[in-house]
């Protein structure tokens, strides 16, 4: 899961970690809006492997199966998929065991991964597990719902927000006695873990508004002051936007397209305008870089003949899946499989003996890191270099854009205000 996370993620933020019970059986609920990345952020944010419910279908999937069976994960028959739901009796005996072990059991309670900006309506499979636990003699048992959220899930490596909501003591909400063949039981324990779950969970009607309040949040938080401001923050406002009068979301959404169109026309952004590039900081850069590539260079170098063709396997499944919500899955599966067959094949047939095998295949291992990271700091520099240009050549245009965007601070600001009052 480590590497899996490093391929993936550049940042993930953690919101609440001191919610996050110890040496209690804990059951965590997450929104799944990112395929195989939601578990992998999720292990990194509990730092703890759960166990893992997952569709059996993946189960029939060659290596994609043994991987998950290998890191413990719990499969399940959906009637989604055409199954009855009656071979789910191990499984859930499975997860209760677990539970009554004091360990971490994580399902995703709307049954599938997409790429819509707000929750499906969750079954009730987490409230069953929950239930059934208890009565198979799990005591303490909390249901941890967390919200994920990802700015950009197409980017290559992309940043998460992990939000760790309010825990949901099982007994307090649910009366001893009431097992998983209580219904009424199970669909208002299922009512309490979806609030639980929204609150911290993107929440908006359709992408427009959320891309529209997403931006209005990020241009209010940040000033020459506060240039930087933490994803919970810009989340908790947009989600915050996302309840206030229509009139007042009409008006952000007005604002901010004002701005935006500015700021395409003259091909510059909001950093730009809140925080030009520093000539001292983008030579301090440039110094960097030069010191990590001449440091790093011979490994990733003396490495890339083995890592170039499953990096090219990785972009290539990439480029040809359409759908945001799987590129990440395709990236994850893909380079699993394709990276550590590249380390072995080039140890197995570089070296001989298990020594200078194996030190070879690290060797593979840490040069892959390496590429990654260098290349992540070169994009970096070379968009820092680009926005430096644009603003030496557009400097006197800036002036144009700042009455505007003020603008869309006022609109928020009102929108707030009237929303506390």
């Amino acid at each position: 899961m480590r590497f899996a996370s490093i391929m993936a993620l550049s940042r993930v933020e953690v919101a609440g970690r001191s919610r996050i019970p110890a040496d209690r059986p804990v059951l965590v609920v997450a929104n799944h809006f990112n395929g195989f990345i939601d578990p992998v952020v999720l292990t990194v944010a509990l730092r703890h492997l759960p166990r893992f419910i997952a569709k059996d279908s993946l189960a029939k999937l060659p290596a994609v199966g043994f991987f998950l069976r290998w890191v413990g994960v719990v499969f399940v028959h959906r009637r989604v998929d055409g199954g009855s739901g009656q071979g789910n009796t191990d499984a859930f005996r499975e997860c209760h065991q677990a539970l009554r072990r004091a360990d971490v059991v994580a399902i995703f309670p709307e049954g599938t991964t997409h790429d819509r900006p707000r929750m499906d309506p969750i079954k009730t499979g987490a409230a069953r597990i929950a239930l059934g636990a208890r009565a198979a003699g799990a005591t303490g048992v909390v249901i941890l719902p967390i919200g994920l959220t990802f700015p950009d899930k197409i980017a290559l490596r992309s940043s998460a927000l992990v939000q760790i909501g309010v825990p949901i003591e099982l007994d307090d909400a649910i009366a001893a006695g009431s097992g998983s063949d209580d219904q009424e039981a199970v669909h208002h324990l299922t009512a309490i873990i979806d609030a639980g779950l929204r609150d911290i969970s993107p929440n908006f009607p359709d992408i427009e508004t959320a891309l529209a309040l997403d931006q209005a949040a990020r241009i209010a938080l940040t000033s020459l002051d506060h240039p930087n401001h933490s994803l919970a923050e810009r989340y908790a406002l947009a989600r915050h936007l996302g309840t206030v009068a229509e009139h007042h979301q009409q008006a952000i959404r007005r604002e901010v397209g004002r701005y935006t169109t500015i700021l395409t026309g003259l091909a510059l952004s909001d950093e730009d305008i809140i925080r030009p590039t520093n000539p001292t900081r983008l030579l301090r850069s440039i110094i960097t870089i030069a010191a990590i590539l001449a440091l790093l260079g011979g490994l990733v170098a003396t490495t890339a003949m083995v890592n170039v063709w499953p990096a090219g396997l990785v972009m290539i499944a990439s480029s040809l899946v359409k759908s945001p919500v799987t590129k990440g899955t395709t990236r994850i599966v893909v380079g699993l499989v394709a990276f550590p067959t590249a380390w072995i094949l080039a140890g197995v047939l570089g070296a001989d003996g298990f020594f200078p095998i194996t030190l070879l295949i690290l060797t593979s291992a840490a040069g892959a890191l390496a590429a990654i990271w260098l290349v992540e700091r070169a994009m970096a520099l070379t968009h820092m270099l680009a926005r430096w240009r644009a603003q030496r050549e557009r400097i006197g245009t800036v002036e144009w854009t700042e009455p505007v965007r003020a603008d869309v601070v006022t609109a928020v600001s009102a929108a707030s205000s009237e929303c506390a009052t």
